[in-house]
């Protein structure tokens, strides 16, 4: 039969990670320096992501119109702005038609409080209908449903090409809008049989 700890013990036990808990927090904090190298260390930690997490995975399916899964090689959380910041960023959306689009860009930041998202540098749209789009920065608003850029903006289909300066994507509606500059090349067409 195991013998009970004696009181002696788990006091010693407690006063012991008593100590090595204040040691830790007292190195965190400065350790033990007063003025502007403690100061210096806290304002290193407060700029610093609050959690950094490689290979991130994060989908999202509570919206009954669209489902969506992003991934990044690395993801940082910033709580005090309640954002994710994604390097090498993938994003698959599926909606309830069952439309399925990939997103790809050098950069991302995803807001927390509204779900809305920023992808940044070599962005690439791929449909499962051949679409592709590319531009340098789109905008996601979730409150909207709604992608956007005033950057320049180029589409590919089979027999189409377009181009131009901003646009919009209503992603209920599945309709694009290019604000500027529009140019289209159409290739095959038989208006004249």
């Amino acid at each position: 039969m195991r013998r009970p700890y004696s009181t002696k013990w788990m006091l010693a036990s407690g006063l012991a990670i008593v100590a090595a808990g204040a040691f830790l927090a007292w190195m965190f904090v400065g350790g033990g320096k007063t003025g502007d190298g403690a100061k210096a260390v806290l304002d290193v930690v407060s700029n610093a992501a609050d959690l950094e997490v490689k290979n991130f995975r994060y989908s999202q399916v509570g919206d009954p119109d669209f489902q969506w899964e992003v991934t990044a090689d690395r993801a940082r959380y910033m709580k005090k702005n309640e954002e994710v910041h994604l390097e090498h960023v993938a994003v698959r959306l599926v909606s309830k038609a069952g439309r399925v689009y990939h997103m790809i860009g050098d950069r991302g930041v995803l807001d927390n409080g509204t779900g809305d998202m920023e992808i940044t540098g070599n962005v690439v749209v791929d449909s499962d209908r051949g679409e592709r789009l590319e531009t340098e920065i789109l905008r996601y608003r979730a409150a909207e449903k709604k992608v956007r850029t005033d950057g320049n903006v180029k589409m590919y289909r089979e027999n189409m090409r377009l181009s131009g300066k901003g646009m919009t994507f209503t992603l209920e509606k599945n309709e694009m809008v290019l604000s500027s500059n529009v140019k289209a090349v159409i290739s095959n067409v038989s208006l004249f049989y």
